[in-house]
């Protein structure tokens, strides 16, 4: 949960410094550790279905680390199937939408969503147009703001997305995140996204913190037992019309 101190990160909010941003390089010794911290994972799910979404820039490809490990933890998991994350590009939400609403009809269970740095954001967003659909979201990493002001990557989403964070969309994205709850995992070590506008959010936001980067979210497997835990404290209803 949010403490004292996290109520007020929004302040004086600005991109992570240039070393921070080098310290991503670090990576490569992340997914060593990781190999090395290989162990079984423990079984949290009979098979809830769980939807991950990339981050900026990236996709399915960048999440089959964190995907084979809620696999092994007993999630159904699925990729999200709409190529490379360019940000909430005309056409990608509704897209999106219609990913988790087939899932959902084909599992016939509520979907989780784990998303990675934007893909928090929009998968919050998703969250919110679809309150039956989606059980709930776990962010890694994610501008759950849209400030500008938190990441490096700001002016170049707005250059392929075509989006400013004061674009009447954006709003509407925030807008539509905040009604659903969401468990923000950050790093005070991110090189991409101020860490501050992941350890706070408009609405209902639980937050962990954890020692890693934002690459190495999607590689450390200390982080991705810490994901699998907190999608199973959520309630798996036994189907969608139970909601």
């Amino acid at each position: 949960m949010m403490s004292g101190e996290d109520r007020d990160v929004g302040e004086g909010l600005e991109p992570p410094s240039l070393w921070k941003s080098l310290g991503e390089l670090n990576v490569l010794v992340d997914i060593g550790k990781s190999l090395l911290k290989q162990r079984r994972p423990r079984r949290r799910s009979q098979g809830a279905p769980v939807l991950v979404v990339p981050g900026f820039g990236t996709g399915d490809a960048a999440t089959c680390v964190l995907r084979s490990r809620l696999q092994a933890s007993g999630f159904d998991v699925h990729t999200w199937n709409l190529g490379i994350n360019r940000g909430p590009r005309p056409g990608v939400m509704r897209r999106l939408s219609e990913r988790v609403r087939a899932i959902a009809r084909s599992t016939q269970h509520p979907v989780q969503i784990v998303g990675w740095s934007l893909g928090g954001l929009m998968a919050r967003a998703i969250a919110g147009r679809l309150p039956a659909t989606v059980a709930c979201v776990v962010a890694l990493g994610s501008p759950l703001n849209a400030d500008p002001r938190s990441s490096r990557l700001s002016l170049l989403l707005r250059a392929v997305s075509g989006k400013a964070s004061g674009d009447r969309s954006v709003r509407t994205l925030l807008r539509d995140g905040a009604r659903a709850p969401v468990t923000s995992i950050y790093t005070r070590n991110d090189g991409v996204v101020a860490w501050q506008a992941s350890a706070a959010a408009p609405g209902t936001c639980r937050t962990h913190e954890v020692d890693s980067t934002h690459l190495g979210l999607m590689v450390d497997a200390d982080v991705h037992d810490l994901v699998a835990r907190e999608l199973a404290r959520e309630p798996f209803p036994s189907t969608i019309a139970d909601r």
